[in-house]
């Protein structure tokens, strides 16, 4: 089972957990939650930053290369903060859903009227894919951001909140 997270810090995060093909989104609101929902993951792809800076990391830097647009961690530091408490007690790895969307030529809408769990399916995906070795991994000194790239199957649309993956 992997698990991935759209993180909030004033509205309830977007839990996606998959296993089995199947992606199941819940809405959580404190860290404990999150750690009781993801325990049992191999990895959680988190859509947050995962090391701190002022302005822009290299690693956000390579993004923005390639025309994908990030946010520096010091503008969303609340965040920021969060993620990383959270990374210290999960096996994390950085995640940035819209970029993946982009990549793949996705729009969220096809997934979801909620962007916020769109984005906790695309970092199941990337969990899911990081354990078979298939992300698309952009790394510097500073971290490490995995998107998915191509040849990723588009969820099925089960009912509100799950998905099957084929």
């Amino acid at each position: 089972m992997e698990c991935g997270i759209d993180l909030a810090v004033k509205r309830k995060s977007a839990v996606a957990t998959i296993d089995n093909n199947v992606i199941a989104v819940s809405f959580l609101d404190t860290d404990d939650e999150i750690l009781e929902k993801c325990k049992e993951a191999t990895v959680v792809a988190l859509d947050a930053p995962l090391t701190s800076a002022r302005g822009y990391r290299e690693v956000d830097r390579l993004l923005l290369s390639r025309g994908l647009r990030v946010f520096p961690p010091s503008f969303i530091s609340s965040l920021t903060e969060r993620g990383i408490r959270l990374s210290r007690r999960l096996r994390a790895i950085e995640t940035h859903p819209t970029s993946s969307l982009k990549l793949l030529g996705w729009d969220w809408r096809q997934l979801s009227p909620s962007k916020d769990e769109a984005d906790a399916v695309v970092c199941a995906l990337t969990a899911n894919l990081w354990v078979k070795g298939k992300t698309l991994v952009f790394r510097a000194r500073d971290g490490e951001i995995h998107l998915l790239d191509r040849d990723v199957p588009f969820p099925r649309i089960v009912s509100r909140g799950k998905y099957l993956v084929m």
